[in-house]
């Protein structure tokens, strides 16, 4: 064969590759918007508790990285129209020519936003977790997919799994070479670990060195501080509903950023972050409203009454948003200001002294003519009443001006 038809052969072959390259990448630009619904859907199937759906998954997913019809199609092309000088080995630098158009047609878009490569981006879920997978396009309310603890602990299996977060080209978002690889959907996890706290003033006591105890105001406009202890846990239904209501935590970075728009996995916000906050700031208006409607009396009486009326409600409160209320209860005693409590402790006293008065009023003046010197007695013997009764009857006999018993006789002093 004449040497200028054999390049004139060569040429068309260039032009032939040329085409076929070019063909191939319209239809990846049109098969493109499937590519990234079918990889985002198949990819939900490592969830499911079966080999052949793990199979068939990443076998789905790696079809549809990269088109694979569209790109073995071309392969096919490339190879029939360099077949023939291949095999005669006489056109010199087809080899090479033909080994340059296999590899831009067949070639991985090696780059995410970035610049970082198309690798493997595996998480692994972990057994106090739930997670989702959610396609980021289509009809992403029905092709959602989650890992379903509760068939594994119905089981008395652990709910572990390794989940391979599959990527697709995003169109136009190059405009100079190859488009950059992006995620086809987003993970969510959500930690269930669970919760409890003892909100308390003492921090020695107390779950936290803070002074996190409640204080609030009686009807009467006393000051009175409690403390709570209280348990919560998010069940594996609950996490959806938890989820809608308290979000994810977002990711750090400007939201224009590709680096944010395309993250690839999101956590939930952990539940002591939700009990601290929201939860405890409505336990917080519960407890003061239920105090703040009784009188000093009536607040200590009816204690039991106020935490079984906050307990129903918090724990309705709580179910709306997802969580679930472990326990709640008070978890230490009321405290006054000072002076209240002393009272407090004084009328009980004194309530707790009247049915010995009348001995205690005899008992009292014997003691007082026996020692009787000419001075009011600083005490009186009362050795023989309740714990506390005589410490409280002379703090109330020292608040009286000394005064001698009126048929007291008189001191036998000097003349």
């Amino acid at each position: 064969m004449p040497e200028e038809e054999h390049r004139s052969k060569i040429a068309l072959r260039f032009i032939a590759s040329v085409v076929a390259v070019l063909a191939y990448g319209w239809i990846n630009f049109l098969l493109n918007p499937v590519g990234t619904i079918a990889s985002a859907r198949l990819a939900g199937k490592q969830l499911e508790n079966s080999d052949t759906a793990y199979v068939v998954s990443q076998f789905g997913v790696n079809f549809f990285h990269d088109l694979g019809i569209p790109a073995i199609i071309l392969l096919a092309i490339l190879v029939w129209i360099w077949w023939k000088p291949l095999r005669s080995l006489k056109a010199k630098g087809t080899t090479g020519a033909m080994i340059l158009f296999i590899m831009l047609s067949s070639a991985s878009q090696l780059f995410a936003f970035y610049e970082k490569p198309d690798r493997a981006e595996a998480i692994y879920i972990l057994p106090d977790e739930s997670f989702f997978w959610v396609p980021d396009v289509g009809d992403n309310r029905n092709s959602q997919a989650k890992l379903n603890s509760e068939e594994y602990y119905a089981a008395n299996k652990l709910a572990v799994k390794r989940f391979v977060i599959p990527h697709a080209p995003f169109t136009g978002s190059n405009p100079y070479w190859r488009d950059y690889y992006v995620p086809t959907g987003r993970a969510i996890i959500q930690p269930r670990t669970p919760y409890n706290r003892e909100w308390t003033k003492d921090a020695k006591r107390g779950t936290s060195p803070r002074d996190e105890s409640f204080p609030c105001q009686d009807s009467e406009g006393h000051n009175v501080t409690v403390e709570i202890g209280i348990g919560a846990y998010v069940t594996e239904d609950q996490a959806p509903r938890y989820l809608s209501n308290f979000g994810v935590k977002p990711p750090k970075g400007n939201r224009e950023d590709p680096q944010v728009i395309f993250t690839s996995v999101y956590y939930g916000k952990d539940l002591p972050e939700v009990m601290d906050g929201v939860i405890r700031t409505k336990i917080q208006t519960l407890v003061c409203n239920e105090i703040a409607s009784r009188p000093l009396d009536r607040v200590n009486s009816e204690a039991n009454a106020m935490m079984q009326k906050i307990a129903e409600t918090t724990t309705k409160y709580c179910s709306d948003k997802g969580i679930t209320l472990d326990y709640i209860g008070w978890a230490g005693t009321f405290t006054f200001d000072k002076d209240v409590q002393q009272a407090i402790n004084d009328r009980y006293t004194a309530q707790t002294i009247a049915p010995y008065l009348p001995t205690l009023e005899a008992k009292a003046v014997i003691d007082a003519l026996n020692r009787w010197d000419g001075h009011a007695p600083s005490s009186v013997s009362l050795w023989w009443l309740p714990s506390g009764i005589g410490d409280f009857l002379n703090r109330m006999l020292k608040s009286e001006p000394n005064k001698a018993p009126p048929d007291a006789p008189k001191s036998e002093g000097k003349k």
